[in-house]
């Protein structure tokens, strides 16, 4: 895996730009070493056993006993999948955003649907990364869309188990059962940073829901979630679009993608909604290429009831 963090910007095709500068540059690097790179959501070759872990920091050697723990999503998830995880301010209203965001997750799992293969075999889902990332630890995964958020998600955080350290009886436990009456603590960053939903608040909306894909279509996730909540009326307008999302739409998205009928109507309509969000934040935010590649992209894949995985 390799990991792309890129410097934030004020418009979508400074970062687009940016992106296709590294990307072009990798590509050479290893191009020029006889290695290829492979731009899907998921490894589709090695089984896990054929790739150890290579960060051996306390950290990652804790998160995976852990996760050897409980089963095998979280240790594929940490050295085999890949995905476009696209930051968004929080805004002015941002428990709406928040919202809007989680409903709109399932959309884009399908939409940007690139792991159908894992360990040279087909598997039973168009986004394989979306069902590792899903079951990899229930208890700090999925989708979240209550009334209060913040409550909400301070729950969430308390009841996901504390992976660093077990009870004395041997067993993880939720963070609050851990740590008793010093909950917010030193450990506290940490942790939050171990929770995996699909949508994460770390002063922005950190969207984690697309496949990577390959370079040249980098320009649609960004564009198409920046599009929906960066124009109010667009938001406005999606959020009714997205409002009977829920966790089994987020299933149903990683197994079929655009192949399900009603993701395949509902990711049309998210894909124009965000187009016509994106004309109007006009040129200076996203060029006239960078929109031509969403347009492309859209016309190619969910116009046309497919996704990236449909070209493997």
């Amino acid at each position: 895996q390799i990991e792309l963090s890129s410097a934030p910007h004020a418009t979508a095709s400074a970062l687009i730009g940016e992106l296709g500068e590294i990307c072009h540059t990798l590509g050479d690097a290893f191009d020029r070493h006889g290695i290829v790179l492979e731009t899907k959501g998921v490894d589709p070759f090695n089984a896990i056993a054929a790739v150890p872990l290579q960060l051996h920091r306390e950290r990652y050697e804790a998160m995976t006993r852990y996760f050897e723990s409980i089963g095998p999503s979280g240790i594929r998830m940490m050295r085999q999948t890949a995905s476009v995880q696209v930051n968004i301010q929080p805004g002015d209203d941002s428990l709406s955003r928040w919202s809007l965001l989680n409903r709109l997750a399932p959309a884009l799992v399908a939409i940007f649907a690139n792991s159908r293969r894992y360990e040279n075999a087909e598997t039973a889902h168009k986004s394989f990364r979306a069902h590792l990332w899903r079951t990899l630890d229930l208890s700090r995964t999925g989708l979240l869309f209550g009334g209060d958020a913040v409550d909400e998600y301070c729950e969430f955080a308390l009841d996901a188990r504390w992976m660093f350290r077990k009870s004395d009886d041997g067993d993880y436990q939720s963070y609050r059962e851990s740590m008793g009456d010093a909950l917010i603590s030193e450990d506290w960053d940490l942790h939050l940073s171990t929770l995996f939903p699909e949508i994460r608040p770390k002063g922005f909306f950190e969207v984690r829901s697309p496949d990577v894909i390959e370079s040249r279509w980098l320009a649609a996730p960004i564009a198409i979630i920046a599009g929906i909540c960066y124009d109010q009326k667009t938001s406005d307008e999606a959020t009714e679009m997205v409002a009977h999302c829920d966790a089994d739409t987020l299933v149903r998205a990683g197994q079929h993608g655009v192949h399900d009928s009603a993701l395949a109507s509902l990711a049309k309509e998210v894909c124009d909604l965000a187009l016509r969000g994106c004309e109007t934040l006009g040129r200076d935010y996203l060029s006239e290429d960078d929109l031509d590649t969403v347009y492309d992209f859209v016309e190619r894949y969910p116009a046309n009831g497919r996704c990236p995985a449909d070209d493997s």
